[in-house]
């Protein structure tokens, strides 16, 4: 293993295995961690594959957008000089840079899963999944133009919701092999993975050999023996299809008994269906199993917030937001989770959070004025209210007296009555 560049910014480091004629050059995926000081992408499964590999590495959740990916990718051009095959391959994120970078690596074979043509705002306005980066990121020309791709990629994706949108763009561009699979969801990978079938696709793309019918096929065949895939056709249903889509949520976790993905799906769809108490049961057992991940945080407080349990739904925000309290939504999420419980001063403080992570989100700013709006509002509602109950308070106080004042001018009449 050795770094055949680095900058502070991106890191590629080789990892050769005995065969030196195939390789493949990865890309890290959103979220894989921060800083080089750990695994490149697919780095276990490719050693233990036999397969040399390059991993491309960035510090953080950039979409590669650095000015010397230029000179990162001849350092990757220059260690595969000679080798019959050559391969990028990534997913999401991972698989943005697969695309873009191929014929800047010398590649000769592409595996992209589930990735985006772009998250800039200006170019994909629909893409609302990485906001705070996108507004963030400075984007370069030179890497987020317009795709050039020598070679076809092979592109797997989930063809509903954004994924269909950003892979109809690539496809403006280049000439893609696509590989459609339906309520898989984002990224492809997992599902893939879940059912056994990334490995192969890894390796017959990096061959040559991969027939993308064939394997879309087989795919397809195999979403009923998947977790990831039924249970997302569950939540999929329409609401008129509640029943169905509670019967696809446990059939799910019968299917993958050990999946939180299949738990949280039946989770949600007992919450939504005011099984409240049901809902909560399934989430503890996925905090359990996944030692409180803050990605089942999130939901698992949204279902205790649901079936009124405020108090432990609010302390779960918190635990969720201090532990990615860079993601200015999640403290956003926070602010109005804390206003529905009517802990206004503490809503506006998170949305202050959210505000200073992510400025030019204007939702936040329009959030805002509305708090202002309404604690202004409420404070004259106060003002008014106290107004009344010193008015009320002040004509019982009259009235007792006028009714004093009579009382004596009777006892008065009487004794001159009786002088």
């Amino acid at each position: 293993m050795s770094d055949l560049f680095r900058s502070d910014n991106v890191v590629v480091r080789s990892v050769p295995a005995s065969d030196l004629s195939r390789w493949v050059v990865t890309f890290d995926n959103y979220g894989i961690g921060h800083g080089f000081d750990r695994p490149g992408f697919g780095e276990e499964f490719l050693r233990n594959a036999g397969i040399s590999a390059i991993h491309v590495m960035g510090v953080r959740e950039d979409w590669y957008q650095y000015p010397e990916m230029p000179a990162a990718m001849q350092a990757v051009r220059q260690a595969t000089a000679g080798a019959e095959r050559v391969m990028t391959y990534g997913s999401s994120m991972g698989g943005y840079a697969a695309l873009r970078f191929a014929d800047a690596a010398g590649a000769n074979a592409v595996l992209a899963i589930s990735p985006q043509y772009s998250i800039d705002p200006k170019k994909a306005p629909f893409e609302k999944r990485w906001l705070q980066d996108s507004q963030r990121i400075r984007w370069l020309p030179g890497i987020d133009g317009r795709i050039v791709c020598q070679v076809r990629p092979v592109v797997v994706f989930d063809p509903s919701k954004e994924d269909g949108l950003q892979i109809a763009l690539i496809q403006r561009d280049i000439d893609i092999v696509p590989i459609r699979l339906h309520h898989v969801s984002h990224p492809a990978t997992t599902y893939l993975g879940e059912v056994g079938l990334l490995k192969g696709l890894v390796l017959q793309t990096l061959s040559g050999e991969l027939e993308a019918d064939t394997f879309a096929l087989k795919a397809r065949r195999l979403r009923r023996t998947s977790g990831v895939y039924v249970s997302n056709l569950a939540l999929n249903q329409p609401e008129h299809r509640r029943e169905l889509a509670l019967s696809l949520a446990r059939r799910s976790v019968e299917v993958s008994p050990g999946s939180p993905l299949a738990s949280m799906a039946l989770a949600k769809l007992l919450s939504r269906a005011g099984r409240h108490d049901e809902a909560v049961e399934q989430f503890e057992r996925i905090m359990d199993a996944t030692n409180r991940d803050p990605n089942y945080l999130v939901p698992y407080t949204e279902v205790l917030f649901a079936g009124g349990r405020h108090p432990e739904a609010l302390a779960h925000a918190r635990e969720a937001v201090e532990a990615m309290p860079h993601l200015a939504h999640l403290h956003a999420w926070e602010s109005a989770l804390l206003w529905a419980g009517s802990e206004n001063t503490a809503a506006v403080a998170a949305l202050e959070r959210a505000i200073a992570l992510d400025p030019h989100r204007k939702r936040y700013r329009k959030l805002m004025r509305t708090y202002r709006r309404e604690i202004r509002l409420h404070a004259i509602i106060r003002a008014k209210s106290v107004a009344r109950r010193w008015i009320v308070r002040l004509a019982r106080a009259l009235s007792r007296t006028r009714t004093s004042s009579a009382a004596l001018d009777q006892d008065a009449d009487r004794g001159r009555g009786e002088a």
